[in-house]
């Protein structure tokens, strides 16, 4: 493969088969340290795992903190690839515009209706 799109999409796609050999818990904690990968696939890996409540109100907080746009917008994504919500884009939950506040509000009621309250 001489072709450098080629090339992106095979580690990509390296990197996809080892996030989805992991565990959710092992994948959580990659996320909460911020180690998600250089091509955005852990999102992904997780979009392919049951909804539960660990793995949505994980993905929730990251949405909520100050995390670099993309991880927030493939993170988004891949929330509401787990929720099966079409009523948002990726961007209308991460990019820095003045509506993200209350559609994440919005997301939130989502996710409590989808698995319940986080857990204290």
């Amino acid at each position: 493969m001489s072709d450098w799109k080629q090339q992106y999409e095979a580690a990509a796609e390296a990197e996809l088969r080892r996030w989805q050999g992991g565990t959710d818990a092992g994948l959580l904690a990659a996320v909460r340290r911020g180690q998600t990968g250089d091509y955005y696939t852990i999102w992904y890996a997780l979009a392919q795992r049951p909804a539960t409540a660990a793995v949505c109100w994980t993905l929730y907080e990251v949405l909520r903190s100050e995390r670099p746009y993309l991880d927030r917008y493939h993170c988004a994504a891949a929330l509401l690839t787990l929720l099966r919500c079409t009523e948002f884009t990726p961007v209308a939950l991460s990019a820095g515009w003045p509506a993200v506040p209350a559609n994440l509000l919005r997301l939130r009621e989502l996710v409590v209706a989808a698995v319940g309250e986080p857990a204290v």
